[in-house]
């Protein structure tokens, strides 16, 4: 398995972040790997909520929310998708800090192909994938900055 660390501070207080972070629909704004996005079951929130997210340039994920904290994490997993994962789930906390908010993720997951899954992830995935997430996190603070 593999694991993605990022933390990162923004200027807004936490409540602006969580609006975001807890609004499934919002990360078309916000993760600019998105296309679109759609909830999927009829829940907004809480634990069981999914949206589907059709992906640039092209590909589809359907996410699940495995916790939801209020005001502090949500986590999600992937319950299907076009790549190529045996499966990925991440957590996403926010904390009060000095200049405002704390972000940080944790996000684990494990490529299908064995062992060249492996090396595919050490030659090439996983820094393709600390890219995305870092963008979409910084995404997520430059919206609640401005919006704050």
């Amino acid at each position: 398995m593999s694991t993605i660390r990022h933390a990162l501070e923004a200027a807004c207080p936490p409540p602006r972040l969580w609006a975001l972070l807890a609004d499934l629909e919002a990360v078309g704004r916000y993760n600019p790997a998105v296309r679109s996005v759609r909830l999927r079951g009829g829940r907004a929130a809480g634990i069981g909520a999914e949206r589907e997210c059709t992906l640039a340039p092209r590909g589809r994920v359907v996410e699940r929310v495995t916790v939801w904290e209020d005001g502090r994490a949500l986590g999600l997993e992937v319950a299907e998708s076009d790549w190529p994962l045996r499966h990925m789930r991440w957590v996403t906390r926010i904390e009060p800090a000095a200049a405002g908010a704390r972000l940080s993720q944790v996000l684990d997951y494990r490529l299908r192909f064995g062992p060249v899954g492996w090396l595919l992830d050490r030659l090439l995935v996983r820094r393709r994938i600390a890219a995305a997430v870092e963008a979409s996190l910084r995404g997520l603070i430059a919206l609640a900055e401005a919006e704050a």
